[in-house]
């Protein structure tokens, strides 16, 4: 209940960056974990956009082997995850950072097992949506996944990121409202 009062308030405030109407579920958070499918043992996943952590909480339950990374603009939602999800790395800055970040952390781009979006990319101005893709095509390795979750399907058919090769989606109807999960494969 917390987080979802934390969210709406968010949301109120800052409707362009928070891009969702209602905090996303825990069914679709377990889906987004499982389309990442299997990680090396040093391998750490990257999450782009956590907002109050559904994905990030999903994905320490599903990786509890591997370090989970969120990197997240907001400092309200910021504050509240590191307190929620002690056991991932909360970066307080901007996606289109990750390399940086990456580097800061001394994560080398061979290691980072997936990227976990969140992020309203298609709202977002169109010089920082390719800057954010422009960081995740630097931060992945050929054949490593990128999975972005998406309202709109209908959307994204328009708009393929470039570096990267799509797969199946999959719709979730157990969210609300349904999302659709989009997986995608780092190209070489």
């Amino acid at each position: 209940m917390r987080d979802a009062l934390c969210f709406f308030g968010q949301m109120a405030a800052k409707w362009r960056e928070t891009g969702a109407i209602a905090p996303s579920g825990p069914h679709l958070a377990k889906i987004m974990a499982r389309t990442v499918g299997p990680l090396a043992p040093n391998d750490v996943v990257v999450e782009l956009g956590p907002g109050t952590g559904a994905f990030t909480k999903a994905l320490v339950k599903h990786f509890p082997n591997n370090r989970v990374i969120a990197i997240e603009f907001n400092p309200v939602f910021v504050r509240n995850l590191r307190a929620a999800v002690p056991k991932a790395t909360i970066i307080e800055g901007c996606a289109s950072k990750m390399p940086q970040y990456m580097d800061e952390l001394g994560i080398e781009r061979e290691n980072v097992g997936a990227v976990v979006s969140g992020l309203p990319l298609l709202m977002m101005p169109k010089d920082l949506c390719r800057d954010v893709f422009d960081a995740i095509a630097q931060t992945l390795v050929a054949g490593k996944p990128y999975v972005q979750f998406t309202y709109s399907e209908r959307a994204w058919r328009r708009f393929e990121p470039p570096g990267f090769r799509p797969s199946p989606s999959r719709k979730v109807w157990l969210n609300f409202p349904p999302a659709v999960v989009l997986p995608f494969t780092r190209a070489s």
